[in-house]
């Protein structure tokens, strides 16, 4: 291993000679079974291309610092002799242990067969306007005003496959997780025995510190390695404006959606409009890519003096 090459310019002195110098360690090397590892730091005024002409691969390693939150590191293989290798930019990590890259998602490398089945949420009226519950496969989008129990009904099919003892993850970015699990268990909904038995993990995503590439490996690794049937993404929002300085979320998400539904696995996001009443607008744009959307919204109950809903009102209440 040789670091840096930028020494060796600096001592050879003229590119000429810098050059040379670079073939003979290639002749010496060749014949010796040895494998050479050249580092560049980039460091000079004009980047020599001869030796990625010279070497059988060639890696880029860039980072980036954004606006707020950690550096941001991503390497791309712009070259490696005789061999089929994955292009494009993936995120990575140094970390106590060594280095951990997430490889850019492909869903098209991860088709699977599964079985045709119904997720229920265990909910008798939610099912029935959902059809009998979400498909394997299938990604639901839940979109509508803060406060419109978006969360709570996600939260649900994730609990109801824990009961079916299957694994549900929750990915959220808006909420922590012990304000989740006390609004649910105000609802009557307790997670804490499925929590301990492994069956429901809740992955609060802290923005500053995830990549996109991280964020797309921890829901891949939920699937192949927990065998997880239900994915929760709260929300979307969240998603986007986690990471407002990285370019084409939205087409990553396409990937990581067809991934999950190559795979069987039933994806719930949320998206939150803004406002509360009257016109409103999202700032995301993904009704396109989820199968089935589902619209929540206020709405004004007339009750009498003593309170009580009105009959015609209770005649109408689905």
């Amino acid at each position: 291993m040789f670091d840096s090459l930028s020494e060796l310019r600096l001592l050879s002195g003229t590119p000429l000679r810098y050059r040379r110098q670079i073939m003979a360690l290639k002749h010496y090397f060749s014949g010796r079974q040895c494998t050479v590892f050249l580092l560049d730091d980039l460091t000079g005024e004009n980047h020599d291309l001869q030796v990625q002409s010279i070497a059988h691969g060639v890696v880029l390693q860039e980072q980036n610092t954004p606006d707020y939150g950690q550096q941001r590191r991503r390497l791309s293989v712009l070259k490696y002799r005789g061999k089929d290798f994955r292009g494009g930019y993936h995120d990575y990590e140094i970390r106590r242990g060594g280095l951990e890259v997430f490889p850019r998602l492909v869903a098209a490398e991860h088709k699977t067969r599964h079985a045709q089945a119904r997720l229920e949420s265990g909910v008798v009226e939610l099912d029935q306007l959902l059809g009998g519950g979400l498909d394997r496969g299938m990604s639901t989008l839940i979109t509508g005003a803060a406060g419109t129990g978006k969360s709570s009904i996600a939260a649900t099919f994730a609990y109801a496959a824990a009961e079916r003892v299957e694994r549900a993850r929750l990915f959220i970015f808006d909420e922590s997780e012990l304000t989740l699990l006390s609004r649910m268990r105000a609802l009557g909904v307790d997670f804490q025995p499925h929590i301990e038995s492994g069956r429901v993990v809740i992955r609060q995503v802290d923005p500053a510190q995830w990549s996109p590439g991280e964020f797309s490996n921890a829901v891949r690794q939920a699937v192949t390695g927990s065998n997880c049937s239900v994915i929760i993404i709260d929300s979307l929002n969240g998603f986007m404006h986690s990471m407002p300085n990285e370019r084409f979320l939205i087409i990553q998400l396409h990937e990581i959606l067809t991934n999950l539904g190559q795979q069987g696995v039933a994806t719930v996001m949320i998206n939150a409009q803004l406002g509360l009443i009257g016109q409103m607008q999202s700032q995301v744009d993904a009704s396109y890519l989820a199968d089935a959307v589902t619209l929540t919204r206020f709405r004004n109950r007339r009750r009498g003096p003593d309170g009580s809903v009105s009959s015609e009102e209770a005649r109408q209440r689905p």
